[in-house]
């Protein structure tokens, strides 16, 4: 069990790594540019194209407003990556964090009943959840760490960090599995995330 968590955190490290950047290790999303983002979700490399959701989920993660709070309606955020990366193709030189608050965070659309509240999310729910939700478990992992990125006031993406952070959820998620995922990831993730 947490072999697949790891593996979908290792793949959505994996995955956004590949931007332009100074560093694999580190990704500055102020940076990122919709040219950027635009040549990855128009690739047709599988690998490329989930990359680029995989960053739009830390943004949307990021770009999470007070009355969000931590609920996710992911079928919103498909239709608000579409227009973000619609927009990003007729905007090339705009940042990719610029582009998404046109549809992310206060200009959003309300949750749907659809939404996924993930501080209800059990560790156990998502330790034992099926091999083909790894990327979904993934996109999640992402998100969570641009929301508490967002908190520490930091766009910095730090690869190393995060799969240190996924590292330590997993295993106590594996050794407390009635525990909150949220919870959990705001004790790995949160502040210096120990």
């Amino acid at each position: 069990m947490t072999r697949r968590f790891l593996s979908a955190a290792a793949a959505a490290l994996l995955l956004a790594s590949p931007f332009h950047t100074a560093s694999a290790d580190v990704i500055d999303a102020s940076t990122l540019t919709c040219r950027d983002l635009v040549a990855k979700a128009a690739s047709s490399d599988k690998k490329e194209e989930y990359g680029a959701s995989v960053i739009l989920y830390w943004v949307a993660g990021y770009l999470a407003t007070v009355e969000q709070g931590t609920v996710v309606d992911f079928d919103n955020l498909g239709t608000e990556f579409g227009q973000t990366i619609e927009f990003c193709g007729d905007n090339p030189d705009i940042g990719v964090m610029t582009a998404a608050q046109k549809y992310m965070g206060e200009n959003a659309e309300d949750a749907t009943s659809k939404a996924i509240d993930l501080a209800i999310l059990k560790c156990e729910g998502v330790m034992n959840s099926d091999v083909e939700d790894a990327d979904g478990l993934g996109q999640i992992l992402m998100w969570l760490a641009g929301y508490h990125a967002s908190y520490a006031e930091s766009k910095v993406i730090d690869t190393d960090k995060f799969k240190k952070s996924i590292e330590k959820i997993a295993n106590y998620c594996a050794e407390n599995p009635q525990m909150g995922l949220f919870t959990t990831s705001e004790k790995f993730m949160g502040g210096d995330g120990e």
